[in-house]
């Protein structure tokens, strides 16, 4: 009795193990029943795939001058307003300039008397040259004659000395603007007395164009080297676009010109120095601020890019699921480039227009079909 009920209990079991085998004609009935899965594809777009590189930078004075007194005195004038700009020749300083007026009028007055005694003497040497063709005068007397006009003479050339010296004394009271740029602060101000021992008394920074500097990898060097030659001397001009995005995080409207590259690497950093030049018509930039500079090439690449998020990997490496026309996925191996913000460059594997499978990809298998819907909400192809 216990033999029967213990088969009768096996068979039992045996038919509802073989009711829920997946080989079983009604698991394939119920697979074949269930949904194909919704999925969310995008197309593969053209983007560009050389990414322009970023590096800190600071801007820089192509020129700056302390300005500073020449000649001792108390200051008269200040000609200029603090932050102001000034073009060169601009009156910024004026040192009392009496006193070098008196000083360019005494030596004035020294040069006439030197001058009236280089006359007398002329005439007394004409006169004892006159007497000696007459056998009138001793050799003597001739001798003494040219001897004070030679000094007569010399004492001319002092005193024309002189009054050139007092006449740039006076002009030196007059301090103007020896480049154009914006000057700052003045150190100093009116009735305070100056000197040649003073230090700077106002600082000019000339601001269109500035000199913006950074450090690039001798990496982004050999690239440059490369496009240089290919493209002669002027591939700084044709081949790279320099660009500047300010402090605020705004991008800056001009771009600019590679003014030098360092004829040698760094060996404790790997960088090479870079100056590029920007035009400031309205001093925007300012000495000293640090921006961005981004890098990039004016005859950009593109290829197909596709979002992130479509992308799996597993030790074979990346893959996609790509939509079919007749609306099955096909999974496909690709080769990934650079990132372009949230997509990523394809080297191999996608072309241009591809439908690719961007949310839904955990429940997809090769050759599965799916109902696909497109990511903007428009009509699939």
């Amino acid at each position: 009795m216990f033999n029967a009920h213990r088969k009768t209990f096996v068979v039992t079991l045996c038919v509802l193990v073989l009711s829920e085998w997946p080989g079983t004609a009604s698991a394939q009935q119920s697979a074949a029943n269930r949904p194909a899965p919704s999925v969310v594809v995008r197309a593969v777009t053209s983007e560009a795939v050389e990414l322009p590189t970023e590096n800190i930078a600071r801007v820089e004075a192509q020129e700056a001058v302390d300005i500073r007194a020449r000649v001792p005195g108390f200051i008269e004038e200040i000609a200029f307003k603090p932050g102001a700009s000034v073009s060169v020749g601009d009156l910024l300083f004026v040192i009392e300039p009496a006193r070098y007026q008196a000083a360019v009028s005494a030596a004035e007055a020294q040069r006439v008397r030197a001058q009236a005694l280089q006359r007398q003497a002329t005439v007394n040497r004409d006169r004892n040259a006159e007497l000696i063709r007459r056998s009138a005068v001793a050799r003597a007397a001739y001798d003494d004659a040219q001897a004070a006009l030679d000094v007569a003479s010399a004492d001319v050339v002092a005193a024309q000395a002189s009054l050139a010296k007092a006449e740039l004394d006076l002009s030196y009271t007059r301090i103007v603007a020896p480049i154009s740029g914006r000057i700052g602060q003045p150190l100093l101000t009116t009735g305070n007395l100056v000197g040649t021992d003073s230090g700077p008394i106002a600082r000019i920074v000339q601001v269109d164009p500035v000199r913006v500097t950074f450090s690039v990898a001798e990496g982004e060097v050999t690239t440059f080297r490369q496009k240089q030659i290919a493209g002669g001397t002027d591939a700084n001009a044709t081949a790279f676009r320099l660009m500047l995005m300010l402090p605020n995080g705004t991008a800056y409207g001009e771009e600019g010109t590679i003014e030098f590259v360092a004829p040698e690497i760094d060996p404790r950093t790997g960088t090479a120095g870079v100056r590029v030049v920007f035009p400031n018509p309205d001093g925007l930039l300012m000495p000293g601020q640090f921006v961005k500079v981004i890098v990039g090439s004016k005859d950009t690449q593109t290829g197909p890019a596709i979002a992130q998020s479509a992308v799996m990997q597993d030790r074979d490496g990346r893959f996609v699921f790509v939509l079919q026309k007749d609306k099955t996925v096909q999974q496909r191996r690709i080769e990934t480039g650079a990132k372009i913000g949230d997509l990523w460059a394809v080297k191999q594997g996608l072309a241009v227009g591809d439908m690719v499978v961007v949310q839904g990809m955990q429940r997809l298998a090769d050759g599965i079909a799916v109902q696909p819907v497109a990511e903007d909400g428009g009509k699939l192809p």
